[in-house]
């Protein structure tokens, strides 16, 4: 039991060591050789225009952005901004989320993206590249349905009609972040196949907390498996010791072929864009071409075309039905959203392949049950249901807890018997583990009971790590001194270095709580790991979001207050000595 101890207590030490240098925070490389978008400029300066390329003879021409006519809806969740550029979303206004904590400007997706939203995409003849459609389209607004309606071409001539409507969210299981949008291509005469068309799941801009671009991606799923694509495929890198190594690329594709893909999205760490296709439009096929947009100070988001093969009509038009999703990834709200895009929520793997997905939706579906019944209590009321869920935790493995500790008392009164098996058989294992067994059965004690505990608050940490760092709930919530529980709780700065006090508590409570722990078979070196770890957790979490610190730091609190009530010196029985040694002769 020993060694097994000294090994988890290695392990532990091992994995929150690999975490933190996992999470560390790294510079965003540039793409070499990538083909530059619209760059954002200073403050106050207007950003540069791309100018059109020059179309064929007889071809429809594209249009500047600045000669674009713009139709603005709104719903009271979002404020939506069409562009006749093409006939798509120029940008989003999420009305109810706030950029910062300062709670004036509001978060805006596919700002300063050259294209838009649901943009058209074709594929060039010459080149075979999928290219944006930029032409003018003429817009038809019915103000009182929220809807509006684009007539235009593309550039081989072919005719598209494109209609968007915004839900009011009035209605149950209407989702008013989704905006309801078909596009319909209509060959330019009889006997001519439809031009097939891509449309664009458009960018989001990087979160301040996702310093190394782990949650920009663009995700297909096909109702089986997910696909993903970060914005790593675009620069070189040397891998792991040689391992992983890759050339940058200008477009990552991906195909699903039978099975085609439900939705594609794009998305950062907390938000997320979904074209989800109706089932008759998706055909036997769907493809998609993941590219990255270039941001300003050598910042970059990640955007795709994705196509789907929809089924030719009578007439040899093509209608590409569906919804799109604009909104924060609130679990309750995409886990209500069809064909699973709740997957949107991209939970890390710890390591890279261990997945902690299913504790990590029970985790939050709990903590979203509680703050329900907390909304009343105000601001703090995202902070409130941390703390209740950890006592709810608590509760819950208390018994067990209890079972360990009083097992941890009660083989610290046998230590002396111990210590002098071990001594009598240090040469021979196998006698010396009969006898440990013997001495067990004889007193009922359970030297794996210590374990349990640990195996099972070992996955709801982990859990709780990894939803915490994406769950969008938390964003600008205050509690206590805190004032974004997804975001470390600094409260000044020193030389550029943020004073965090939460992870300090949570290591002095840990440290208090492990003191209070019996550990009868604990030798120095054992000890040393355990405290070690004291040390390292706080390391660890020190820039993660401080609802995981509330979450560990509330955790000890209790198990200090348990080991106090384990520990009550009437409940406790007297030390058995070990038997004196025979003197010889």
């Amino acid at each position: 039991m020993d060694r097994k101890n000294l090994f988890l207590g290695l392990g532990c030490v091992s994995l929150a060591l690999f975490l933190y240098v996992l999470n560390a925070p790294k510079p965003a490389p540039v793409v070499p050789g990538a083909p530059k978008a619209v760059e954002t400029a200073a403050a106050g300066q207007a950003a540069p225009v791309v100018a059109p390329v020059a179309p064929a003879p007889g071809a429809v021409a594209a249009i500047n952005p600045a000669d674009a006519k713009r139709v603005t809806l709104e719903n009271g969740y979002v404020k939506v901004t069409f562009t006749s550029r093409g006939g798509a979303i120029e940008k989003v206004e999420l009305l109810k989320q706030f950029a910062d904590t300062e709670r004036k400007a509001k978060v805006v997706f596919n700002d300063n993206n050259q294209d838009a939203a649901l943009a058209l995409g074709v594929r060039n003849a010459l080149t075979n590249k999928i290219e944006p459609v930029y032409s003018e389209f003429v817009a038809n607004v019915d103000e009182k349905a929220r809807a509006v309606t684009f007539n235009g071409k593309l550039p081989d001539g072919t005719r598209v009609v494109r209609r968007f409507s915004l839900n009011l969210g009035e209605k149950e299981g209407e989702e008013p972040h989704s905006v309801r949008f078909s596009t319909q291509v209509i060959p330019p005469a009889a006997g001519v196949a439809a031009t097939r068309v891509w449309l664009s799941t458009g960018c989001w801009n990087l979160t301040t907390g996702d310093t190394i671009n782990q949650y920009i991606s663009v995700l297909a799923h096909d109702g089986d498996d997910l696909t993903r694509v970060g914005t790593d495929v675009f620069v070189d890198s040397s891998g792991f010791f040689g391992l992983g190594s890759h050339k940058a690329v200008a477009e990552q594709p991906a195909a699903a072929i039978g099975k085609p893909y439900q939705w594609v999205s794009s998305g950062n760490q907390f938000f997320a864009s979904i074209v989800h296709v109706d089932a008759p439009s998706r055909g036997a096929r769907s493809e998609i071409l993941a590219r990255p947009v270039e941001f300003a100070k050598d910042t970059r988001g990640i955007q795709a075309f994705a196509y789907w093969e929809s089924p030719v009509a009578a007439d040899a038009s093509i209608t590409t039905e569906g919804n799109f999703f604009v909104g924060p990834k609130e679990y309750a709200r995409v886990a209500a959203l069809a064909d699973g895009q709740v997957d949107v929520l991209q939970f890390s793997k710890i390591l890279g392949f261990i997945s902690f997905g299913a504790i990590c939706k029970l985790l939050l579906a709990c903590l979203g049950g509680v703050h329900s019944l907390l909304a009343w209590t105000g601001g703090w009321s995202w902070g409130w249901a941390i703390v209740i869920l950890t006592v709810l935790i608590k509760v819950i493995t208390w018994p067990l807890t209890a079972a360990q500790q009083r097992s941890a008392l009660k083989m610290q009164q046998f230590a002396g018997p111990m210590k002098e098996l071990r001594e009598k058989y240090k040469d021979n294992s196998e006698k010396l583990n009969k006898e440990m067994m013997k001495l067990y059965q004889e007193h009922k004690i359970n030297p794996f009971a210590g374990c349990l505990p640990i195996f099972i608050q070992i996955p709801i940490f982990f859990g709780l790590y990894t939803a915490f760092q994406t769950t969008v709930e938390l964003r600008l919530e205050s509690f206590l001194w805190i004032h974004d529980l997804a975001a470390p709780d600094t409260v000044f700065s020193i030389g550029g270095f943020g004073i965090n006090i939460l992870p300090v508590l949570m290591g002095i409570t840990m440290w208090i709580s492990m003191r209070m722990t019996p550990m009868p078979s604990a030798d120095d070196t054992q000890k040393i790991i355990m405290y070690t770890m004291a040390l390292v957790f706080p390391v660890i979490c020190y820039s993660l979001p401080a609802a995981l610190s509330l979450y560990m730091t509330v955790q000890n609190l209790l198990t200090i207050l348990q080991a106090k009530l384990t520990k009550n010196p009437t409940a406790e029985a007297v030390v058995v000595e070990a038997r004196p040694k025979k003197a010889k002769g």
